[in-house]
């Protein structure tokens, strides 16, 4: 099993500064629903919560308080991101839908609340605002994976709901309800395979 996940080509490895696009944000009303946005980047073109955190202060190292967006660094560290987010409890992250990775399998799975599968694919934003161009050529294509918006906390969970069946970010609604846990041992052989 994959440890955390990684931007596939077109972009992979360039950077790991990908923005949020606006209207994830607007869906929540405004960057005004989240109090602290942890790991920012240094030039942020946008706000995604009322304060946030950059490289330079490492979001990692200081307390985390109120309800907290999280689009964190893609790649081996995204996992460290998630599982502070799940011991602070309020919050929201914007992931890769890579459901077979320790990462969903060890951290979200088992303490998350609510899960928005986003309908098709997202166009992350670079550092200054634009998209990014490929290497045909081509502005805006897409971060090579399916993204989902992670609830934890019941507000949250409830906002995801909310969003979902309001259409303003289609997609499907999962709740925690429908997580029954997983297998530590795998699971026994069936016949002929």
């Amino acid at each position: 099993m994959m440890a955390g996940f990684e931007h596939e080509p077109h972009y992979e490895g360039e950077t790991d500064d990908w923005i949020t696009p606006r209207y994830i944000i607007n869906a929540f009303g405004s960057y005004n629903y989240f109090d602290l946005d942890p790991c920012a980047s240094m030039t942020q073109p946008w706000a995604c919560a009322k304060r946030s955190y950059n490289k330079k202060k490492n979001g990692l190292i200081p307390n985390w308080y109120g309800n907290v967006w999280l689009n964190p660094p893609y790649g081996a560290k995204a996992k460290l991101w998630v599982r502070r987010l799940a011991e602070h409890g309020q919050g929201v992250a914007l992931i890769f839908a890579r459901t077979d990775t320790d990462l969903w399998q060890e951290e979200i799975f088992t303490t998350a609340d609510g899960f928005l599968f986003i309908d098709g694919r997202i166009q992350f934003y670079l550092p200054d605002g634009t998209l990014p161009i490929d290497k045909n050529g081509v502005e805006g294509g897409n971060a090579g994976a399916p993204s989902c918006l992670i609830a934890w906390g019941d507000d949250n969970r409830n906002r995801l709901i909310q969003i979902c069946e309001d259409g303003t970010i289609p997609g499907a609604f999962l709740d925690r309800a429908f997580y029954t846990g997983s297998y530590h041992n795998p699971p026994p052989k069936l016949p002929g395979f």
